[in-house]
């Protein structure tokens, strides 16, 4: 049995190495596109997909907005478009994905607010984010080279954080430090609902 399972690994390792190449291929695919391009993108992936798991040889035979129940999808074949997916995107899907999602359109919006491309979101950096997760999933640096990018990342982060604290009103030392005694216990007396 171990040598079974010996001679097995290697081509799990090489398939799943391959599965991670094509996810991050098709994430930089995606981020270089506009929103309507990354929908239309995701929506072709999901077709295609779909097409191969029902024997289709041709993507048109695939209408986007055509329930999967009516496609022939059952328990196998949803579990077998999910496997895809998930060796395409590099997301982890549930088997039951055809069911939450019951067209491929519907499916596609899902999976493009799965990968963090919302369609028609202009969030400032959405685009450069995703180009960077791609870089970064491409890298392996090592020890001393890693710490670096983590705490260059982590202090992005923080100052990302510090602008939405700020943005919502979250008060700094220094604009506490000039709020009166008498301003204070008015807020809690607000909050508790005591005024």
């Amino acid at each position: 049995a171990d040598a079974r399972a010996a001679a097995h690994a290697p081509v799990r390792r090489t398939a799943a190495s391959q599965d991670a190449a094509e996810a991050r291929s098709f994430a930089q695919k995606l981020a270089a596109l506009s929103p309507q391009e990354q929908e239309r993108a995701v929506t072709d992936l999901v077709r295609t997909r779909v097409a191969a798991v029902l024997g289709h040889s041709e993507t048109e035979s695939v209408d986007a907005d055509r329930a999967f129940r009516e496609l022939g999808f059952d328990s196998l074949t949803a579990v077998e478009l999910r496997n895809r997916l998930t060796a395409a995107t590099g997301l982890t899907l549930p088997a039951t994905l055809v069911f939450s999602h019951p067209t491929p359109l519907a499916l596609a919006r899902h999976l493009l607010d799965q990968l963090g491309t919302a369609r028609g979101a202009e969030a400032p950096g959405l685009r450069e984010l995703a180009a960077l997760e791609a870089v970064l999933a491409d890298a392996a640096p090592d020890g001393e080279g890693r710490d670096t990018v983590t705490k260059r990342l982590e202090a992005l982060l923080w100052k990302w954080r510090a602008i939405g604290e700020a943005e919502a009103g979250v008060l700094d030392g220094e604009a506490l430090e000039s709020v009166t005694d008498d301003e204070i216990f008015a807020l809690i007396d607000k909050e508790l609902g005591a005024s």
